[in-house]
Parts: structure tokens; C-alpha cells; sequence
């Protein structure tokens, strides 16, 4: 088998595998729009020349979303999303996603359903699941089921020896990879129960608690493979939240007001997997260039 052979045959089992699984749990599979026209600032999206000025996906998020409805309550879609940044071993400029959406898929389901989807790709891995909250508890006394944040900003930031000048939703992003990403080395470790102010506030509010989310991560060897939420219902609370970390934006609006108009259910839930990170996981990598495009041209 050629060294291009065998990633290729690798992704198209991992691809086969996805969509059965899905078409067996009664997910219609769907294409939304690559170009998109909502610019969401600098560095976030990558300019498309195409008619009317448009821009790559970075991820196919709400524009999925919207299509959920009472006639298809459960839709995924797998295609290509974009970055400007510089890639790097995990990060390249064109990728695959897999992205679905589910009305009244509970939180724990969705953990379920996560690890159903990748654990067949990894043998050798038992799932655990850690909580945020519980470690937040544990290390700063500050529970985040029944208080505030508090002043958890700036004793993260002392803790890993950040800018307490830096916004809480980067301190909380390195703390998490320096202090729990890197300890899942052999392992497959759901994160879960993430603090309020970080970077995936349309997340629910889990339900009797204060700060803590409806939010998932499943780091595999120390690399994120998969992410998902629930999406939080109450509407005000979403914009406030989404507003004050800098993430509210138009393809997140188009998403509410078709919540708002009735056509999408405000209870849905949603993940997203990185095919190329599973595949390099399944076949013990930390390089996803093997499983990009075939040859360009």
C-alpha cells in the first residue's frame, strides 16, 4: 500500500463509519453553505472570490442549526472548513468537520453519542470524564454550581503566570490546555462542566447552577478531537454572554431569529468532530497533514 493509499483508505473508513452510525440513529445528512456572507472580523474568516464579497466557513455551526425543524430533527453535515492562520501539525488551512445538530438531545446523551461516533476509532481508550467545575472547587475554593466567578480570573491567570490584563476567556483556555489537556496523555478524557466566559457562550446554563455549562470537550492523548453543548434556551442570557467575550455575531442573530419566528426548536444540542485529528488518532499520530486533500493541483 502507498504511503497516500493507506490515510486515504484510513479517512474513508472513518467517513463510512460516521454515516452509518448517523443514518442508523435517524441524522439526515445535509450541505450548507461554504461561502458565507457574514464577515466576523479580522482574522476569523477567510475571504472567498466569489459573487458579492464572500468568506470561507471557519466552522459549519448555526448555518446547520437553522435547518433543524420538526420535519428534520436530527441533521449533520460533513465538508470543509477554513483558517487564515498559519497551519501547523493540528491545524491546517483547509479541513473536514463533521457538525450535527439534535432537538431534545439531552447533555449526557450527547456525551454518549460523542463517544459512539469515535470510540470505535480508538481501541485503546477508555473514556473518563473530568469536571471543570469539580477541579475549579478543588483548586480555588470558589463553587461554581452555587456562586459567582468571583475573582477566579485572576487567580487563574497567577496560577499558570498570565496578564490578569488578559480576557478571562484566554486564561481559562491555556489554564484548561496547561492544567488538564496535558495531563490526559493516554487517555480519552471528556471535559465537562466548563465555567461561564469562555469562548462557546450560546452554551446552556446547566439547570440550579450559577456559572457552570452545558459544554463538553473530549481531549484524546492530550489533543481535542470532538466538542459539544447544548444550546442554551434563554435568549437574553445567550446575547449577554456571546456579547461579553466579543462572540456575538450575524450567523449567531440569523440563528436566534429563526428561533425566534418559530421555524427551529430553541432546544437543540450540537458537536462537532475534526476527521482528520480522528483519523491521526486512530492510527496513534499527532500529524494531521497525512489525512488532508488528496494531491493538489
Amino acid at each position: 500500500m502507498s504511503s497516500l493509499s493507506g490515510p486515504i483508505r484510513t479517512k474513508a473508513h472513518v467517513l463510512h463509519s460516521l454515516r452509518a452510525l448517523l443514518h442508523d440513529e435517524g441524522f439526515t445528512e445535509l450541505i450548507t453553505p461554504v461561502a458565507r456572507r457574514a464577515d466576523l472580523g479580522p482574522g476569523r474568516r477567510a475571504p472567498a472570490g466569489v459573487h458579492q464579497g464572500r468568506y470561507l466557513r471557519a466552522m459549519i455551526g448555526p448555518a446547520l442549526r437553522v435547518n433543524v425543524s420538526t420535519e428534520l430533527p436530527r441533521v449533520y453535515e460533513i465538508g470543509p472548513c477554513f483558517r487564515p492562520e498559519p497551519p501547523d501539525a493540528l491545524h491546517a488551512s483547509e479541513f473536514t468537520m463533521l457538525d450535527l445538530y439534535a432537538a431534545k438531545l439531552g447533555f449526557e446523551e450527547l456525551i454518549d453519542l460523542a463517544w459512539r461516533l469515535v470510540g470505535p476509532h480508538l481501541p485503546h481508550y477508555a473514556p473518563e470524564q473530568l469536571s471543570i467545575a469539580d477541579h475549579v472547587h478543588d483548586a480555588f475554593s470558589i463553587d461554581l454550581r452555587t456562586e459567582p466567578i468571583g475573582d477566579l480570573h485572576p487567580r487563574m491567570a497567577a496560577r499558570i503566570g498570565a496578564d490578569p490584563a488578559e480576557p478571562f476567556r484566554d486564561v481559562l483556555g491555556r489554564y484548561v490546555a496547561l492544567e488538564l489537556e496535558a495531563g490526559t496523555a493516554g487517555r480519552a478524557v471528556f471535559l465537562t462542566d466548563y465555567p461561564t466566559g469562555g469562548d462557546e457562550p450560546c452554551a446552556r446554563l446547566a439547570h440550579g447552577t450559577t456559572a457552570v455549562l452545558e459544554r463538553f470537550e473530549l481531549i484524546v492523548d492530550g489533543i481535542e478531537l470532538v466538542h459539544g453543548y447544548t444550546d442554551e434556551t434563554d435568549r437574553n442570557a445567550f446575547t449577554e454572554r456571546a456579547k461579553a467575550v466579543g462572540l456575538y455575531d450575524d450567523e449567531q442573530q440569523l440563528a436566534l431569529d429563526a428561533v425566534d419566528a418559530g421555524t427551529v426548536p430553541a432546544d437543540t444540542a450540537g458537536l462537532g468532530i475534526g476527521i482528520e485529528r480522528l483519523c491521526a488518532a486512530s492510527t496513534g499520530q499527532r500529524d494531521i497533514t497525512p489525512f488532508l486533500q488528496s494531491p493538489q493541483f
